[in-house]
């Protein structure tokens, strides 16, 4: 879009455009680029003219909250030009942007005409209702994963003295057979299960009072996918689906446990795409590094993410055509990556998806 086809321009008039024009600076920006901090002296108007713009809120520990986006043919920025108070908000481009500042000074003759300003009215009402909007989805979000951790956490008390009873039977057992093999393998898997499901419901009641924590230990990879096996004897067993992983001698400074709760859920979630297809599926995991960087790919051949959830894949409560989950795995899996620092994309189409997470390796 030209500036002089963007709505607000168009809408000066005619004797006036040209002057007003030839005072704006047009800004070429790269994806994440600031356009201006919060609280920041609101000096322009900024009017969108490609791609868009993502409004952010800086929180308690100093990460940034999307609040809301606006896109092509947008403006904004006019609350503080008008109130001369502080930025409330944030404005990073969302994608790659080109933006139009139109300096206050500028603004201030701009809005000697009705229309302007009724736009700008119009542009502060649509800011308000999508900023509410926001706010409200993310609180009922944050009630919500609230809800689900005290559950969590009551149903884990209660469950502390079942738990105990199968450990001490398991033990009991072990040591009565301790000349049997299979029977001390049997006890070792019982009690690495308990385990397993106190950390994962412990890792629920974390995720869910936004508490994330890692413990950094060496991780051989190849074993890490030797435990991931062992630990999941029914997908490998399963007829329908070949799992093949390849670690290439790689390593990373990790949480061993949380990284086999990332495969966990993501290969699970492939299995069930899978599942939902005709024929035999396949899930590749390929471990690769540079010096700095481990990078783990996890491939399936099934039918792919549905359109209607790509967007919002790594959300809470997000979920397609399951009956069962609370669609929190791929949230939670997001936040175990983020919390070592490293990052998760995917890709997908009809013939399958790859997750990509690329961790740096420390040490």
């Amino acid at each position: 879009m030209n500036l002089e086809e963007h709505t607000f321009i168009r809408c000066i008039r005619e004797d006036r455009r040209d002057i007003i024009v030839s005072e704006v600076e047009i800004l070429d920006l790269f994806a994440g680029e600031m356009i201006f901090p919060e609280q920041s002296a609101p000096d322009a108007l900024f009017l969108i003219l490609k791609g868009s713009v993502v409004f952010t809120k800086e929180k308690p520990d100093g990460s940034l909250q999307n609040v809301s986006e606006a896109m092509e043919g947008a403006f904004f920025g006019e609350v503080g030009v008008f109130t001369g108070e502080a930025r409330a908000l944030g404005a990073r481009a969302h994608r790659d942007a080109i933006i139009a500042r139109v300096p206050e000074t500028t603004v201030k003759k701009i809005i000697e005409d009705a229309e302007p300003v009724r736009k700008i009215l119009e542009s502060v009402i649509s800011h308000l209702k999508s900023t509410t909007s926001h706010y409200m989805e993310n609180v009922m979000h944050r009630e919500k994963l609230l809800l689900v951790g005290t559950m969590v956490s009551s149903i884990l008390h209660d469950f502390k003295n079942p738990f105990a009873i199968i450990s001490l039977g398991s033990a009991l057992l072990k040591q009565r057979h301790a000349d049997d093999p299979k029977s001390a393998r049997l006890c070792d898997d019982i009690e690495t299960q308990i385990r397993r499901m106190v950390d994962m419901a412990k890792d629920l009641t974390s995720f869910s009072r936004g508490e994330e924590t890692i413990e950094l230990s060496y991780i051989s990879i190849g074993q890490l996918f030797d435990y991931f096996r062992e630990l999941n004897g029914p997908f490998f067993n399963d007829s329908s689906v070949e799992i093949r992983m390849e670690a290439n001698k790689t390593s990373i400074h990790g949480d061993a446990s949380k990284l086999l709760r990332v495969l966990q859920n993501l290969v699970a979630n492939s299995i069930d795409a899978i599942h939902q297809s005709e024929g035999t599926g396949q899930i590749e995991i390929l471990a690769t590094e540079d010096a700095e960087t481990l990078v783990l790919a996890i491939t399936d051949n099934g039918p792919g993410i549905p359109a209607e959830i790509q967007d919002e894949f790594f959300k809470p409560f997000v979920t397609y055509g399951k009956n069962e989950g609370t669609g929190l795995g791929t949230a939670i899996v997001k936040s175990i990556i983020e919390a070592h620092n490293g990052s998760i994309d995917f890709t997908t189409g009809e013939q399958g998806t790859t997750f990509t997470i690329k961790l740096p390796k420390g040490g």
